[in-house]
């Protein structure tokens, strides 16, 4: 069984992308007609699908240089709309594991650390700063996240982060997944729930 050491998000990062557009919401990020599906397989393949659609091979997430990057920047109040896991999901299994943004809608940053996705804060200015270095390199710019010293590094520039500490708490220990951290204490709700009187099926 995986443990929480073997969990835990420190240190995570790679090469960078835009997203551009703020109040991008859950419905353009996966269309409502595949919340039907039973588990999340294949979702990456319909993530922004109606966008991209209207871009016709100009969207972020179609330009091959972008193929294998697993950092993603966004503007503000990313991730609004209704709340649906899927967002998150289809967005992880494309490959970004890491979103870097202005702002994020409170649900969806909830759903994306339940599931490992991380997502960071910084500031307009730092914001800025970021698109600035993507504009000028085509190679993509390589940005490494440090949860426990709550720092973006790009090349030996260190910027500041910030995310909800409930958040950064889970992802740090590795008590993010949820289900995984109850099973693993197993044990402990058997002997709990053996001493609880009205548990006793004797």
């Amino acid at each position: 069984m995986t443990s929480p050491a073997d969990m835990a998000i420190t240190r995570i990062g790679g090469r960078a992308f835009h997203l551009a557009g703020a109040d991008v919401d859950t419905d353009r990020i996966i269309p409502a007609r595949y919340l039907r599906c039973v588990t999340f397989d294949g979702l990456e393949q319909h993530v922004f699908e109606d966008d991209r659609a209207q871009l016709n091979g100009q969207h972020p997430f179609d330009l091959s240089e972008n193929i294998g990057r697993s950092v993603l920047i966004v503007d503000a109040n990313f991730g609004c709309g209704s709340s649906r896991e899927h967002a998150v999901a289809a967005i992880q299994r494309w490959g970004i594991k890491v979103i870097i943004g202005q702002s994020f809608a409170e649900i969806f940053r909830g759903n994306a650390t339940a599931n490992g996705l991380v997502c960071v804060d910084v500031s307009e200015q730092d914001h800025a700063r970021i698109l600035h270095e993507l504009g000028k390199k085509d190679s993509g710019v390589i940005i490494y996240l440090d949860t426990l010293r709550a720092e973006l590094k790009r090349s030996a520039e260190s910027m500041a982060i910030t995310m909800p500490f409930a958040d950064r708490d889970m992802l740090v220990g590795g008590t993010y997944d949820t289900t995984a951290t109850l099973l693993q204490a197993g044990d402990q709700i058997e002997e709990t729930a053996s001493r609880l009187p009205y548990m006793v099926t004797d």
